[in-house]
């Protein structure tokens, strides 16, 4: 299953920190690309990090432990793949 978790720059330079190298969850957050979007108006600047369930998971539990402000972002991007992977 491929997640995308999208996260503002501050949020994902904040969980980047906090990720120690190497490791799965490290390798998962560099892989991320920056995007750059305008929805109704509103701009949206940061990144949009491809990863497995796995990788998602771990990231979610560092975001437990180090950002808790970006938990409901990495749990709505787990979510959406999950509600597609039950439609295929």
């Amino acid at each position: 299953m491929k997640i995308f978790i999208k996260l503002a720059s501050r949020d994902y330079e904040k969980l980047r920190s906090r990720i120690r190298s190497p490791s799965p969850a490290h390798e998962a957050i560099e892989r991320a690309t920056r995007i750059d979007y305008s929805l109704d108006g509103v701009l949206f600047e940061g990144y949009n990090i491809p990863c497995d369930e796995r990788d998602a998971r771990m990231l979610l539990e560092m975001a437990t432990q180090c950002c808790p402000e970006i938990v409901s972002e990495i749990q709505k991007a787990i979510r959406l793949a999950e509600s597609y992977r039950r439609n295929d």
